[in-house]
């Protein structure tokens, strides 16, 4: 062998060595420290959308984190540990609601937080409200991270003029504030950031160049933006510039027709005509006036060239079914579901069980089952064409309970041709992957976040069984079965 293959050699072989070194030091398991307190949850079955179904593992839980996760005839718990047996249970990542309004009704806000824990609910992203309201819910929840769901804000809906939730209109109170210019707009969108906003909302009377403004400055600042599509903007438009996610798939239909630039310019006629006319008042008309024209009239070649742009300009659809599809599927209707009422302060139970009774036999409006079929039908289409879906509610409007709510939406994105694991990946990783937190969330790995839920049944073989809860870990916290009844309790006895 000459000189320079024995050199060659010899650094193949160190290099060799050193990455065998190397590797074997990464696969060493991470210290147990016998000295802190830990909490195991042995021969469980681990669910989350990455891994799959895992059977027979061991969870250990130090301080807030996830320490370990191997087979259960692999790992030992220490002697100090608190053990949970998960044997014929299953583990899966805490849950998020990422469409809610803590501050839609006053009377309700007080309790979300524990109806959302109660439902295995962790985290949850606030999709408007009046800063000087939502801000101090969320320095409550980061002061207190073991005894409340994590809280991400958008502050106010930041829409045009006239503005729909301007709060002088029955229904409708203050979440949003109205901007007529681009640098009010940015103005508006700096102001936020100060506040410490984690994503801005836009709405749906913006002009389209307030609208890119928003977007513009948001870019600046890292805020993602989600929203409605403005009533003057198709979604194609609003996609490629910078949305990153639309909220009840808002105005889709009306970009899925052959014809949607002459109904377009239909529509900002109405919009210029409008403007004495409440946001709110102007905007139901104008969805009424194409919103079924459009549905009769989908055409799968734009609709495909729309969903493709989406895809490929990473604009995410939170489709928010429980609301899309409330006056088909018609909750308050249900016994049961007005049973839960009962978790709500006194006045808003008596309130919702007497217009839900009111309205529960009323024949179901054709309009609104084309409406929802529609919906289920353009879900279904989303996995295939690479758009990423998030679940929220909307809770609390048209009755949906915070907490049992999500639940719904879980069973709804079901029904509409996903599969219960795409589902439970729409409501942990993907929310996670939103705000750059899937290193910290989403998944049962060691290092994460210790936000947990062990269910008594299987939720990939029914995704209603996400409501089999036995108990919640939140930031390492053990609510037990009886912390949670204790919980419920304590809303019902009010």
């Amino acid at each position: 062998m000459n000189r320079q293959k024995i050199i060659l050699f010899f650094y193949l072989s160190h290099f060799l060595i050193l990455t065998l070194g190397f590797s074997i030091q990464a696969c060493q398991p991470s210290p147990i420290d016998e000295s802190k307190p830990s909490l195991a949850i042995t021969n469980v079955t681990v669910i989350d959308a990455h891994q799959g179904q895992l059977e027979n593992m061991t969870v250990l839980i130090q301080e807030n984190r996830i320490l370990k996760v191997e087979k259960s005839e692999d790992l030992s718990p220490p002697e100090s540990s608190t053990v949970i047996n998960g044997q014929g249970k299953y583990l899966i990542p805490g849950l998020w609601d990422a469409h809610v309004h803590l501050t839609y009704d006053a009377d309700i806000t007080p309790a979300m937080f524990d109806l959302f824990l109660i439902n295995g609910i962790t985290s949850i992203r606030d999709t408007g409200g009046k800063i000087e309201l939502v801000k101090p819910l969320k320095e409550e929840a980061n002061n207190n991270p073991n005894t409340s769901p994590r809280v991400m804000i958008s502050g106010p809906l930041i829409d045009g003029i006239p503005t729909v939730y301007d709060g002088n209109t029955p229904g409708r109170p203050e979440l949003g504030v109205g901007v007529g210019t681009p640098d009010e707009a940015r103005v508006l969108v700096r102001q936020l950031k100060n506040e410490g906003v984690d994503l801005l909302k836009a709405y749906e009377m913006l002009q389209p160049e307030v609208y890119q403004a928003v977007l513009e400055e948001a870019k600046v600042h890292g805020l993602p933006v989600t929203g409605h599509v403005p009533l003057s903007m198709d979604v194609v438009s609003a996609s490629k510039a910078g949305l990153n996610s639309i909220e009840h798939m808002r105005n889709l239909e009306m970009s899925c027709t052959r014809d949607w630039s002459q109904l377009m310019e239909i529509r900002r006629k109405e919009l210029a005509n409008g403007k004495e006319e409440t946001g709110g008042a102007l905007r139901s008309r104008l969805h009424q006036l194409h919103r079924y024209q459009a549905i009769a009239n989908q055409d799968p070649a734009t609709r495909s060239e729309v969903l493709s742009a989406l895809a490929e300009n990473n604009t995410w659809l939170v489709p928010t079914l429980t609301i899309l599809a409330a006056r088909e599927n018609r909750v308050w209707a249900r016994p049961k579901w007005r049973a839960d009422y009962k978790y709500l302060p006194d006045s808003v139970d008596l309130q919702w069980t007497t217009r839900s009774v009111g309205i529960a036999d009323l024949p179901v409006d054709s309009l609104a089952v084309v409406f929802a079929n529609w919906g289920y039908d353009m879900v279904s289409r989303l996995p295939d064409a690479g758009v990423k879906i998030m679940a929220g509610t909307d809770t609390p409007i048209a009755f949906l309970t915070p907490g049992f709510s999500l639940h719904e939406e879980l069973r709804l994105l079901v029904k509409s041709g996903l599969t219960p694991l795409e589902v439970l990946e729409a409501a942990t990783i993907r929310p996670a992957e939103y705000f750059n937190m899937e290193e910290e969330l989403g998944t049962i790995e060691e290092g994460k976040l210790a936000d947990l839920v062990l269910l008594k049944q299987n939720p990939l073989e029914d995704i209603r069984n996400s409501q089999s809860i036995d108990i919640v870990i939140k930031n390492g916290n053990l609510l037990n079965r009886e912390t949670l009844a204790m919980m419920a309790k304590k809303l019902d006895d009010k």
